[in-house]
């Protein structure tokens, strides 16, 4: 069973060797797989701000195509949360909060990475990342709730650029009692969680799996931007079903 998987910076930390692993996804690029024709389609990490997002309109070509697209973790928990209704399967937690309307910003999920040279290593924190260690701090009575809503306060003004924990914690410092910052610091030492990570590796379970959720497809509209970008990318458009 061929499983095409874009990831990046979310990609689990033991990939599994039976994913054809491709870079974050930007525009055009799930579109450049059709032809391929892949059993299944996982996206976890996909470009945006400095390159154009993959489009909803290529995961609905996909699925039209009878691919099934599964999504989670980044760029793939928002696009599956957009296009639950028409067929795309969202997995994890991730997934549930953007489905919910819990989540509804993009930089929930943005991070800083390295390029492909350096294995897309995450050099930011994401938000979804923050809010999910300081609720097992708060569980473990690491940290009382009102020191982490200063601290999730703080994480959330910062740009996604400079999300990072020391930057985090020296921001939200001058609103903390005297030791906080360090005891909470001393535990994400030994204990951080990497939210998007789980929900990826959940995802690529989903995606080995024989059995998935059957799904009825809509036809995906032959606007002329998804023709401009057909042709951009060098992939003919199929007739319509």
């Amino acid at each position: 069973m061929t499983i095409i998987a874009f990831a990046g910076p979310s990609m689990p930390a033991d990939p599994d060797p039976a994913i054809d692993w491709r870079p974050p996804a930007s525009a055009g690029d799930m579109l450049t797989v059709m032809p391929e024709r892949p059993e299944r389609i996982v996206l976890i990490d996909g470009y945006f701000a400095v390159r154009p997002a993959p489009w909803h309109k290529e995961i609905l070509l996909l699925m039209e195509q009878g691919i099934p697209v599964i999504g989670a973790a980044s760029m793939g928990a928002l696009r599956a949360a957009e296009l639950a209704p028409y067929g795309m399967i969202g997995v994890g937690a991730i997934f549930a909060a953007y489905r919910s309307g819990r989540l509804v910003a993009d930089d929930e999920v943005a991070v800083l990475h390295a390029p492909r040279e350096l294995g897309w290593r995450a050099l930011t924190e994401p938000l979804v990342n923050v809010r999910a260690n300081l609720l097992a701090a708060v569980r473990g009575r690491v940290i009382r709730p009102p020191d982490a809503k200063i601290i999730l306060r703080a994480a959330a003004t910062l740009n996604f650029r400079d999300r990072h924990w020391r930057r985090i914690l020296e921001h939200a410092g001058a609103h903390l009692d005297a030791g906080t910052a360090d005891t909470f610091g001393g535990w994400l030492a030994g204990h951080r969680i990497d939210l998007k990570a789980l929900d990826a590796a959940q995802a690529i379970r989903l995606a080995l799996d024989a059995a998935l959720p059957a799904i009825a497809p809509v036809a995906a509209p032959r606007t002329s931007f998804l023709r401009h970008l057909s042709e951009h990318v060098g992939v003919g458009l199929p007739p319509l079903l």
